[in-house]
């Protein structure tokens, strides 16, 4: 059964306490990580690691050496402070990292096997103990320093699937960005296709809707994604599912709301199979 996670701040965590949620997740800045979290809540944690240490872009898959081991670094220290938050939750926490490869152009077939490499290696030098780490799916062109990017690992879903098969690493399903990459590639693979490859590794979702090949954080119901269909595929999943509907935190959390009524008749779908 799908688990209703909360998006939260350190800061305004006891407001998300009131809706009763079932899972938090604390999508974090560089800035959260120097906080304290005060009180016990009964529930269990996920943390959502930075992209940005301050104004600097972590690429966790970079080519060169130094950036690679900054962020390395950076995520060391986030685990650091997830194992430490994660005392005043239930369970084991969790964590989503988002595996960098990204570039102003995309980046040539035979260049992409050596991102897959870079982070594997700053994967392998981070201390997950206690912390149980999941690797998230990228949109084909998101935006960076208020500027277009391409994404280059972790979008196709089968390559997803393969790289976590390998390496045992457990896996955080974006609905939107894998319906972008889908848009992307004109649908060669259906969003529930893609659901139902990396069903075996996931771990946690990723919900809102999107549009085109860059429209994210879109509120459920108005965008591209056929809700009932995807729901159908993802039916029976004892995981974690997060709303990133964007802004969904403003006006008491209004939009957090609101993507949960929305959602709520698409749960009782029955199962179905993906085309």
């Amino acid at each position: 059964m799908i688990m209703r996670a909360w998006k939260a701040r350190p800061h305004d965590l006891d407001s998300v306490m009131k809706f009763n949620p079932e899972v938090v997740e604390i999508h974090a800045s560089s800035e959260d990580l120097d906080k304290e979290i005060s009180g016990r809540f009964d529930v269990p944690l996920v943390v959502h690691f930075p992209e940005y240490d301050g104004e600097n872009l972590m690429d966790a898959a970079a080519l060169e050496e130094l950036p690679r081991l900054k962020a390395e670094a950076f995520y060391n220290r986030a685990l650091s402070v997830t194992r430490k938050w994660g005392q005043n939750f239930k369970g084991t926490p969790k964590a989503i990292i988002h595996p960098g490869g990204m570039s102003s152009e995309p980046r040539k077939a035979w260049e992409r096997p050596a991102l897959y490499d870079a982070f594997k290696k700053t994967m392998d030098g981070l201390n997950q103990a206690g912390v149980d780490l999941l690797v998230e799916n990228m949109p084909p062109q998101p935006w960076f320093y208020s500027g277009q990017w391409f994404c280059n690992i972790f979008m196709d879903p089968k390559e997803c699937l393969s790289y976590c098969t390998a390496n045992g690493w457990s896996f955080c399903f974006d609905a939107c960005h894998a319906k972008m990459w889908c848009n992307s590639v004109e649908n060669m693979v259906t969003l529930e296709k893609f659901a139902s490859i990396v069903r075996p590794v996931t771990a946690h979702l990723h919900l809102s809707d999107a549009k085109g090949v860059d429209g994210e954080g879109v509120q459920i119901g108005e965008g591209d994604i056929d809700w009932a269909s995807l729901m159908g595929v993802l039916k029976g999943m004892n995981v974690p599912a997060s709303c990133e509907c964007w802004q969904g935190h403003k006006d008491n959390f209004a939009g957090f709301r609101t993507f949960w009524e929305r959602l709520e008749p698409y749960l009782k779908y029955p199962a179905t199979a993906p085309s």
